[in-house]
């Protein structure tokens, strides 16, 4: 049954007993901040009139949450903490954010027909990127990751950076390097590496594009990327409105 639940435009700090309806569009992995030990998990959630927020669980409340808010599934939630954000640090337009947590109510939508679809990814070609180049444009892209070479550190202005790069190919079987840094290593490259045998087939959700010996795909910590390994929702890889066929 439907439940009343409001826009999430209308979601302020001094908005009372407010219940959303959303999808989570975006989920990265859990990992730790760079300024000390704290964990913590961020996604975006977006409502049926394509309104954005960033959300995030920290700490213990991570594993609460672990089994629900999956990514692609719709969810009401109210009793989450609203926060104002320094743009800065805003990776969707909205001037708030969401601090996720125990006090925090979330049911899972069961309907036939969902009101918020999932989301319509706008895939730039491989043969695109080069008008990308050092810019500041962030793209979403899909590819299969048919090799993984090994971890290396690199020289940079910070010092040493260890990254480790991923060989995709893209519906017209053009090769492009995508290059983890940072957290994206023991994270989400672990999981693609691990599932390598199987080729498996990866979206890179908020991602710029950098020239370094070539043009390359990088992701970088700073960049608020996310990765799926797709291969895990390939049902859901139908839904998205271009259908893509790899021979290898």
């Amino acid at each position: 049954m439907s439940r009343q639940h409001i826009p999430l435009k209308d979601i302020t700090i001094g908005t009372k007993g407010w219940t959303a309806k959303v999808i989570v569009e975006a989920k990265g992995m859990p990992r730790s901040s760079q300024r000390g030990p704290v964990k913590y998990q961020r996604m975006i959630l977006r409502d049926s009139a394509g309104t954005k927020v960033q959300a995030t669980i920290f700490e213990s409340d991570i594993d609460k949450f672990s089994d629900v808010l999956t990514l692609y599934k719709t969810y009401y939630i109210s009793n989450a903490v609203v926060k104002t954000i320094l743009p800065q640090h805003r990776i969707v337009k909205n001037d708030y954010q969401w601090h996720i947590n125990s006090k925090t109510v979330v049911e899972e939508v069961i309907e036939e027909y969902s009101s918020i679809s999932v989301p319509a990814y706008n895939f730039v070609s491989f043969s695109e990127f080069p008008k990308y180049i050092n810019s500041d444009v962030y793209l979403d892209v899909i590819g299969v990751v048919i090799h993984a070479y090994p971890l290396r550190e690199i020289p940079t202005v910070n010092g040493p950076q260890r990254i480790q790069e991923l060989l995709l190919v893209d519906q017209q079987l053009i090769p492009k390097i995508l290059t983890m840094w940072d957290q994206f290593i023991e994270n989400e490259c672990a999981a693609i590496v691990k599932n390598i045998k199987s080729k498996p087939i990866i979206v890179a959700y908020r991602i710029r594009i950098v020239s370094f010996n070539g043009i390359f795909m990088s992701v970088f910590t700073v960049s608020n990327g996310f990765i799926y390994i797709i291969i895990y929702y390939i049902s859901i890889l139908m839904t998205i409105k271009k259908t893509y066929l790899f021979i290898f």
